[in-house]
This record gives C-alpha cells, sequence and structure tokens, in this order.
C-alpha cells in the first residue's frame, strides 16, 4: 500500500503549522506587520501551529486511524474562529488576518480530500 497522498498531507499540515508557529510567534515578540492584528490572534496562531506539527501532522505521516480525526478537529477549529473573526468582531480584523484563517481553511480542506482519496484508493487495493 503506497501512501503517498497521506504523506503528501502530512508535508502539507507540517508546512502550515511550521509557518503559524513563525508569524505567530513573531507578532508574540512585537513584530508589527503594519495592520492591525487582535491581540489573541498571535497566540491562537502559534498554539495551533505547535499542535498541528505535533498531531496531526504526525498521525498522518504514520497513517494513524486518529489522522482523519485530528484532521477534521484542525478544520472545525479554523472554520470556527474564521466565523468568529466575521461575526463576533466584525470589522475589527485586518483584512490579512481574514485571508490567513481563508488560507489555513482551504488547505485543510485539502490536506482532507489528499486523506480521503488515499483511504479510497486503499479501500479499492483491497477488494
Amino acid at each position: 500500500m503506497k501512501l503517498t497522498l497521506n504523506k503528501i498531507a502530512a508535508i502539507l499540515a507540517f508546512t502550515l503549522g511550521g509557518l503559524s508557529i513563525l508569524a505567530g510567534g513573531m507578532a508574540m515578540r512585537g513584530w508589527n506587520p503594519g495592520y492591525f492584528v487582535l491581540n489573541w490572534l498571535p497566540v491562537y496562531n502559534f498554539i495551533m501551529g505547535v499542535l498541528t506539527v505535533f498531531i496531526p501532522a504526525m498521525l498522518i505521516w504514520r497513517n494513524s486511524r486518529y489522522a482523519m480525526p485530528a484532521a477534521i478537529a484542525a478544520l472545525g477549529i479554523h472554520a470556527t474562529v474564521t466565523v468568529l473573526l466575521l461575526s463576533a468582531f466584525r470589522g475589527t480584523p485586518a483584512a490579512q488576518s481574514i485571508l490567513a484563517m481563508f488560507f489555513r481553511v482551504a488547505v485543510w480542506l485539502i490536506i482532507l480530500a489528499l486523506m480521503f482519496f488515499q483511504a479510497r484508493k486503499n479501500n479499492e487495493e483491497i477488494k
């Protein structure tokens, strides 16, 4: 059983997590991106980045049975925060923050699609 799609999904998750750690860490250390940033958003980015690198990315890489639930949870958390930013904080976050959240949601949808197609391919090989 080749798990190429899962490996690609894991690399995407690891990269996304790493970028979140970098961006969140820089903002928490005082880097000013040139636009208004909600105080809690860099902390959220950093924490989710660390969690992404150590939980979903590793589970996907190892082809764990918990990989899909972890990926769905990550997508759900990012989608919830995106909806929160669009509704409860309407007009407060910068457009760049909203676009970054949409990017995260889109990448997690791609990761889940890759995992789904890999699982489907594995099931066809078993039959």
